[in-house]
C-alpha cells in the first residue's frame, strides 16, 4: 500500500510537472506569434525556439521560423525548419502549407527528388489539386535526367529546333530576307504549358505568386505574345533582379521583338549569375543566343567569339552550324568547310552541315569524296521530305541555287529548273549575276536558245555569258550580234580570240569571211594575216 501510494504521489509530481512546463511553452508561443505579428522577428525566434525545443514533436514552432527566415531571406534557414516541421505535428491546413512551400521550393530550385517527394506528400490531402500535380509530373520527368537540370520548373517535352525555330521549326514568323533569322534557336526551356488565360485569374487574386506569373510568361512566349510576356517578365525580375533564368528569358524575347542590342543586354546579365547546376548548359544557350544577337546586329566577329564560346561550354553540332552559317555568309569557305566537317563528326546526319559543306565547297571548287557525299544527302532530304520544293523551309533553301547548279552539271536541266523556278520570287538572288547566269547556262545547254538570252543579257559584265551569248546568236546565224558578243566576251577574256577553241555553234557564222576576218584582227585590232582554216 505504501509502494502505491509513492508511486501515486511520484505521478502527481510528474502530472503537476508537465502541466507547468507546458503551460510556461504555451506563454512561448503565445509570445512568439505575438512577436511575429509585429515583425519583430528576433524576440519570435527566441520565443519559438524555446516551445521548440520543450517540445520536439510539435512542427507548428518550427513552421513559425520558417516563415521568419522567409521574410527575411535567409533561405537555406527558411527550407530546413519548413522540412522539420513538415515531419513534425502540425495541423492538416497547416501541414498542406508547409509541404506546398517545399515543392515549390525543390521545383525552383531544381532539386527533383525532394520535389516530387513533397509534392507527392501534399496530394496525399489534395488530390485534385492541378498545379502540384504538374509539379509532381514535372519532377518525376525530369528525375535522373542530367540535361534536365538546365530547366526551370519544368515538364521535359521533346524540344522542337525553333525556327525558330524556330528554334526555329518554324515557330518564327520572321521575314525571309533576313538570313540571320534561319538560325535555328534552341531554346532548351521550352515546357507544356496550359492556356495564358488560365493562370490570368490566378494572379488577379494572388499576384505574388511568382511560379505561376513564370508559368503566365511561358505561355504567352509559346502564343507569341512577346509583348505581354515582356511586361510579366519584368514584374519577376523587379521582385527577383538576379535570378539569371528570367534574364535569359528576356533575352530570347528581345530577340523574338527584334531587339537584339537589348537582348544581349539581358544575356549579359544572365552570365553574371548562372546556374549552380549544370552551368554549362545553361551558359551554352546564352552563348548561343548572344551569338544570333550579335549576328543580327552585323558584329560578326562578336557573333565568331559567342559561338565558340557556347561550343567549350558544351561540344554539340549546334553551334559549330551557326559558325558554318556565319561563315557562308561571309563568304569564307574553308572555315564554313571546317566548321561544317566538325559538325557531321558530332551528327553525321545533321542535312543543314551537309548543306553549308555543299555549298562552301561548290565555291571553293573542292570537288572531294566529301563534297559529292554531302550533295547526295543534301538533294535526297529535300527530294524525299518536299516533294514539292517550293514547301522546303527557308533554311533548307540556302543550297537550292548551286543545287541547280550541279543539276545542270549532270545534264539534269529539268530538275535544275524547278530550282531555279523556287528562287526566281526572292529578288535578292533572281537578281544576282550568279543566278542569271547559270539559269541561262541551263537553258543554253538543254536547247532553249530563246529561253537563255534574256538571262545572258541581263549578266551584265560576265564574259562566259558574252560568250554563251556570241553562240546562241550563231547558232540563229545572227552575224551581227554574233560579233558584238564575242567581241564584249573577248575583251574581258583575250583567250576567245583564239580561233582553235572556237564551239561547233559557230560553224555556220565560220563561212562568212568577214567572220573569219574579224576573228583574224581581233575586231580590227590587229593586221591581218593569211587566211586558215579552223
Amino acid at each position: 500500500m505504501e509502494s502505491v501510494r509513492k508511486y501515486l504521489s511520484l505521478l502527481f509530481i510528474i502530472v503537476i510537472f508537465q502541466t507547468a512546463v507546458f503551460a510556461i511553452d504555451s506563454d512561448a508561443m503565445k509570445e512568439g506569434k505575438k512577436a511575429f505579428s509585429r515583425k519583430a522577428y528576433g524576440e519570435a525566434i527566441k520565443k519559438f525556439t524555446k516551445h521548440a525545443d520543450s517540445h520536439p514533436q510539435d512542427g507548428e514552432a518550427y513552421m513559425y521560423l520558417g516563415y521568419i527566415y522567409e521574410y527575411k531571406k535567409d533561405y537555406p534557414k527558411s527550407i530546413q525548419n519548413f522540412r522539420r516541421a513538415a515531419d513534425l505535428d502540425l495541423d492538416k491546413d497547416q501541414r498542406k502549407t508547409v509541404l506546398l512551400k517545399l515543392a515549390l521550393f525543390f521545383n525552383y530550385h531544381q532539386d527533383w527528388n525532394l520535389s516530387a517527394t513533397y509534392s507527392a506528400r501534399y496530394l496525399k490531402y489534395d488530390p485534385k489539386n492541378e498545379e502540384v500535380q504538374k509539379i509532381y509530373n514535372r519532377a518525376v520527368g525530369n528525375k535522373g535526367n542530367p540535361s534536365s537540370t538546365a530547366n526551370t520548373y519544368t515538364q521535359p517535352t521533346k524540344v522542337e529546333p525553333k525556327h525558330d525555330s524556330k528554334p526555329t521549326d518554324s515557330k518564327q514568323s520572321d521575314s525571309k530576307k533576313d538570313p540571320i533569322k534561319k538560325v535555328d534557336e534552341p531554346i532548351e526551356d521550352k515546357e507544356t504549358t496550359k492556356p495564358s488565360e488560365s493562370y490570368e485569374q490566378i494572379l488577379a487574386n494572388q499576384p505574388n505568386l511568382e511560379d505561376v506569373r513564370w508559368d503566365y510568361v511561358l505561355a504567352l512566349f509559346d502564343e507569341k505574345k512577346y509583348d505581354k510576356a515582356e511586361s510579366n517578365l519584368n514584374i519577376l525580375i523587379e521582385k527577383n533582379p538576379t535570378r539569371s533564368r528570367y534574364h535569359y528569358k528576356m533575352g530570347i524575347i528581345k530577340l523574338r521583338l527584334d531587339d537584339p542590342k537589348s537582348a544581349i543586354e539581358s544575356f549579359e546579365r544572365a552570365k553574371k549569375n548562372p546556374f549552380s547546376k549544370d552551368t554549362n548548359v545553361f551558359l551554352y544557350y546564352v552563348y548561343l543566343n548572344e551569338g544570333i544577337a550579335y549576328q543580327k546586329l552585323s558584329e560578326i566577329e562578336k557573333a565568331e567569339t559567342s559561338f565558340l564560346d557556347a561550343f567549350k561550354q558544351v561540344p554539340k553540332d549546334t553551334p559549330l552550324l551557326a559558325l558554318a552559317r556565319l561563315y557562308e555568309q561571309k563568304s569564307d569557305w574553308e572555315k564554313c568547310i571546317q566548321s561544317s566537317d566538325k559538325a557531321l563528326s558530332i551528327n553525321p546526319n545533321q542535312v543543314e552541315s551537309h548543306m553549308f559543306r555543299f555549298v562552301c565547297m561548290f565555291e571553293a571548287g573542292t570537288r572531294t569524296k566529301k563534297f559529292e557525299s554531302s550533295f547526295a544527302k543534301y538533294s535526297e532530304f529535300v527530294k524525299t521530305k518536299f516533294p514539292d520544293p517550293t514547301q522546303t523551309p527557308e533554311k533548307f533553301q540556302v543550297g537550292f541555287l548551286k543545287l541547280a547548279r550541279k543539276y545542270t552539271e549532270n545534264n539534269a536541266f529539268e530538275t535544275a529548273e524547278i530550282y531555279f523556278t523556287v528562287l526566281e520570287k526572292d529578288q535578292t538572288i533572281s537578281t544576282g549575276r550568279e543566278y542569271l547566269f547559270y539559269r541561262g547556262r541551263n537553258y543554253f545547254y538543254s536547247g532553249k536558245i530563246d529561253s537563255a538570252i534574256p538571262y545572258f543579257q541581263k549578266a551584265t559584265g560576265s564574259s562566259a555569258a558574252h560568250y554563251l551569248l556570241a553562240r546562241c546568236y550563231a547558232k540563229k546565224n545572227d552575224l551581227t550580234k554574233t560579233k558584238e558578243e564575242f567581241q564584249l566576251a573577248a575583251d574581258l577574256k583575250p583567250e576567245y580570240w583564239t580561233s582553235s577553241s572556237l564551239e561547233k555553234d559557230f560553224k555556220e557564222v565560220w563561212k562568212d569571211n568577214s567572220f573569219q576576218e574579224f576573228l583574224r584582227t581581233k575586231a580590227g585590232k590587229v593586221p591581218a594575216t593569211n587566211p586558215s582554216n579552223p
